[in-house]
């Protein structure tokens, strides 16, 4: 009877876990057009044209290799997005979009197979619950081509590194293809997924160590050896493959452009630009060791920080306690490969010090394996943990996670510029980091002047600008043809009637005039409407 209430336990979580799936799915396909198009999206839209026009020209248009930093980059997502646009009635921005959605929503999914993986059906509920409860997960889910599916495909390689745990050492063919293919698409993102080779090294000496803890031996012998070395010469083989298939500057030399493009990524220069840092304005290559640790501080959630200390002070009180039950070495193997799969970037962070901006956004990738092993811990405690403690840890977490939704609701669609209570949140924030800094709200703008700017104008009279890129104003004032007509799209040089002024870098000083409308967030400013040239 107890296992068939275990089983009844486990298939509720299961269906739990699907049906907030269901539900995450159904409010981003409602919401997903309330974005506006961020400075970074053009890049990557033009990335996958080029991929598109390398084939279509039997490799002879060069243009994703010779213009400017457009070699470094994989077009896994970007040719699929480029090809989507071409027959999506949506629009070019709109369909990337709802492309970076479904990506996330494969991130979501993943989160709850891995943590259900390592530790059964509750911990993949709560993995998947806290990823889509986390604003910067959440927020760039919609508006980043670049980071979100380097993440997600990040994940989706773990998981089946994890899930090759089992496999270890054995002639398994098809467990193998899953981790090359799902490293190789990474690496067709961006070639910083490289280091996951060295995380299925760790994956096969863990599973070594957890053979040797538990006196079961296995791995002594030369032919355990020599198959090891295989397997992993095979994983690496397939991935090299996959990737070059989406990276022409990797096609054109398959060892030494892909090194190149590593040293170039981890010394990026081309982005030269100050990066506002406890209010001041910083060089991005000069920003102190601080930044990536203080930008995860203010704009993680508190309850990653409840979840995680209450486990580690639960597992020291245990420490001395005698085990009832025999060890799971294979379960601590695999809690502790994803330990070291969210540490580990973090530790190269300390160590080569990249040049960074934009936030913790090119770190985004640690985000989803952290969401898991918080899940994994929560799931812990409210397995381990007595009744009275049980009870008290869930209702705070609740109250937590209700907090981040209401301020995530409250931010929509900024959920990308959340900052935590405890640092005071997106008030606190003004002046101090980077708020809008991709100029998400360009697009509510542009909605505003629509709506209510000088309806009835000649057409092509009203002259728009904005401080970020052309093409965040000009794309949804061209998109609606009845009531843009008015409206003619220029450069912020190119004599203005109107412009519209994010934050950074202060733009909004530098254009004085008469405010005719302020886009806010909890009463925190993100972007100006101003009229320059009255009429």
């Amino acid at each position: 009877m107890a296992e068939r209430e275990r089983e009844v336990a486990r298939n509720g979580w299961d269906v739990a876990a699907i049906s907030a799936l269901t539900v995450i799915a159904a409010v981003m396909a409602i919401t997903f057009r309330d974005y506006g198009a961020t400075i970074d999206e053009r890049h990557s839209a033009t990335n996958g044209k080029y991929f598109l026009d390398w084939y279509a020209s039997g490799f002879r248009d060069r243009a994703i290799i010779d213009d400017g930093n457009q070699r470094l980059y994989g077009s896994f997502f970007n040719a699929i997005s480029a090809f989507v646009a071409k027959h999506s009635p949506l629009g070019l921005y709109d369909t990337g979009h709802a492309l970076i959605a479904i990506a996330s929503l494969v991130g979501l999914f993943f989160a709850y197979r891995t943590g259900r993986k390592v530790a059964g059906p509750m911990a993949g509920f709560f993995s998947l619950v806290l990823l889509a409860i986390t604003p910067s997960y959440y927020g760039h889910s919609f508006i980043n081509p670049k980071d979100i599916p380097f993440a997600v495909t990040f994940l989706v390689s773990l998981y089946y590194i994890i899930a090759f745990y089992d496999f270890v050492g054995t002639p398994a063919w098809k467990p193998l293809l899953a981790v090359g293919v799902a490293i190789g698409l990474t690496l067709g993102i961006r070639v910083g997924g490289i280091i996951l080779f060295g995380y299925f090294v760790v994956l096969i000496a863990l599973r070594i160590v957890a053979r040797l803890r538990a006196n079961s031996g296995g791995f002594i012998v030369l032919s355990d050896v020599l198959r090891l070395i295989r397997q992993c010469l095979v994983v690496g083989l397939i991935a090299w493959v996959v990737m070059l298939i989406w990276w022409p500057y990797g096609q054109v030399s398959p060892i030494l452009n892909p090194l190149r493009a590593l040293k170039a990524n981890a010394n990026f220069t081309d982005y030269g630009a100050t990066t506002l840092y406890r209010g001041a304005f910083v060089r991005s290559d000069s920003l102190p060791l601080s930044y990536l640790p203080t930008w995860f501080a203010i704009t993680l959630p508190e309850f990653y920080a409840l979840i995680l200390s209450v486990t580690g002070v639960a597992l020291f009180a245990k420490r001395n306690r005698p085990a009832r039950v025999r060890r799971d070495y294979e379960r601590q193997s695999k809690v502790l490969f994803l330990i070291f799969a969210t540490a580990f970037p973090l530790v190269m962070y300390f160590v080569a010090h990249p040049i960074l901006y934009d936030g913790n956004r090119h770190f985004l990738f640690v985000i989803p394996p952290l969401a898991v092993l918080t899940g994994i811990s929560l799931a812990w405690l409210m397995n381990n943990l007595s009744r009275p403690l049980k009870l008290a840890v869930g209702v705070v977490v609740s109250v937590l996670a209700m907090l981040t939704v209401y301020d995530m609701a409250k931010l929509h669609p900024y959920q990308y510029a959340y900052f935590n209570r405890s640092f005071g949140g997106l008030a606190h924030a003004l002046g101090r980091f980077e708020t809008d800094y991709w100029g998400v709200s360009h697009k509510e703008g542009v909605d505003w002047l629509l709506a209510n700017y000088k309806v009835g104008a000649p057409g092509g009279s009203i002259r728009v600008a904005n401080t970020a890129g052309d093409f965040q104003t000009a794309y949804y004032l061209q998109r609606d043809q009845t009531n843009g007509a008015r409206f003619t799209p220029v450069g912020q040089h190119d004599n203005p009637d109107v412009i519209l002024s994010i934050t950074r870098y202060n733009a909004h000083l530098r254009n004085p005039g008469r405010v005719l409308h302020v886009v806010k967030r909890m009463n925190v400013p993100l972007l100006y409407v101003v009229e320059l040239n009255q009429r």
